[in-house]
C-alpha cells in the first residue's frame, strides 16, 4: 500500500508506496504549500535510479544517481539555496571516479580533483596542514 503523511495544514507531506514492509516504487514528498520537495524510485527497500529534490522556490536542490545496489552510480550534484553548483561528483558503483568538483556559493572553485584507481589528484579542498619540525614546540 501507500503510506500518505500530511503537514499540519493538511497538504500532503508525503506520498510512500510499500510492498512486504519495504519501499517499493516512487516515494514523493512535498513542502507545506504543495510544492514538491523529492522524488525517489526503490526497489525493495533499496535506493535505484535517479533521485531528485528541489529547494521550496523550485531550484534544483540535490540530484542523485543509483545502482541497482543502492550505490551511487553516474553523477551526484547538490546545488545551494541560490542556484549555484555547490557539488558534482563521479562513481561507479558507490566509488569515486574520475572528475569531483566543489564550489563556494560565489561559484569559486572549492575543490577540483579527479580519482583514478581510487588515488585523489588536485585540489581537493581540505584545510591546511601545518608543518611541525622534530622535537620542536613551534608550528611553521
Amino acid at each position: 500500500g501507500t503510506l500518505m503523511r500530511y503537514h499540519k495544514n493538511n497538504q500532503i507531506k508525503s506520498k510512500v508506496p510499500y510492498n512486504r514492509g519495504r519501499k517499493e516504487g516512487i516515494e514523493r514528498s512535498f513542502y507545506d504549500r504543495g510544492e514538491k520537495n523529492t522524488i525517489r524510485t526503490f526497489s525493495k527497500g533499496v535506493k535505484i535510479g535517479i533521485h531528485r529534490g528541489w529547494w521550496r522556490d523550485g531550484t534544483p536542490k540535490f540530484q542523485y544517481h543509483f545502482d541497482e545496489q543502492g550505490n551511487y552510480n553516474g553523477s551526484v550534484k547538490e546545488w545551494y539555496r541560490n542556484g549555484q553548483l555547490f557539488k558534482i561528483f563521479n562513481y561507479i558503483h558507490g566509488k569515486e571516479s574520475g572528475k569531483q568538483q566543489m564550489y563556494k556559493p560565489s561559484g569559486a572553485i572549492r575543490a577540483n580533483y579527479e580519482v583514478i584507481n581510487g588515488e585523489r589528484y588536485g585540489l581537493i579542498g581540505l584545510k591546511k596542514c601545518y608543518t611541525v619540525k622534530k622535537d620542536s614546540t613551534k608550528i611553521y
